[in-house]
């Protein structure tokens, strides 16, 4: 299957929506996933186990996804429950009335995993101005526009 027909699985069938995995459960060689469109209702599809990874991010897209209206929501909680993943969400919109979505476990701790792995750019820190500067040999303060220390001579980096 290419990528854009990987997306049709999880985007509804009427109208094209994102919308959200409420049921992802691994059964025998499939992923079953239970999927809710806001508008449209719900459906149900297989997944051969063996590309699984290759669904990781649909997976993380549909998990993360308010059942009233479909727009991103933030992880509130998780409980361990037997072999599930319990998910509480908080819509931005809607708040915390989402219900919990029940996750396989293992497939939970993949999203997770998966999610962790990405890298994250790093934003340079800008060095407030009133911030002291101090000799790195003998702690005088400076003024931080001097190449050596006035008191003990020790260059300053």
């Amino acid at each position: 299957m290419a990528q854009s027909e990987d997306s049709k699985f999880f985007s509804c069938p009427k109208c094209g929506n994102i919308g959200t995995i409420f049921h992802l459960k691994a059964e025998g060689n499939n992923i079953i996933v239970k999927h809710k469109c806001p508008k449209h209702g719900d459906k149900s599809f297989k997944i051969p186990l063996m590309q699984k990874d290759r669904f990781i991010p649909y997976f993380r897209n549909g998990i993360f996804r308010c059942y009233q209206c479909g727009q991103e929501a933030k992880v509130e909680s998780t409980k361990a429950s037997g072999p599930w993943m319990l998910v509480k969400c908080l819509c931005p919109t809607h708040g915390n009335k989402i219900p919990l979505q029940k996750i396989w476990s293992t497939i939970y701790t993949d999203i997770s995993k998966k999610e962790v792995l990405a890298p994250q750019p790093v934003q340079p820190q800008p060095t407030p101005s009133n911030e002291k500067k101090f000799c790195p040999n003998c702690g005088t303060p400076t003024k931080g526009t001097e190449e050596y220390c006035d008191t003990c001579g020790s260059e300053i980096k």
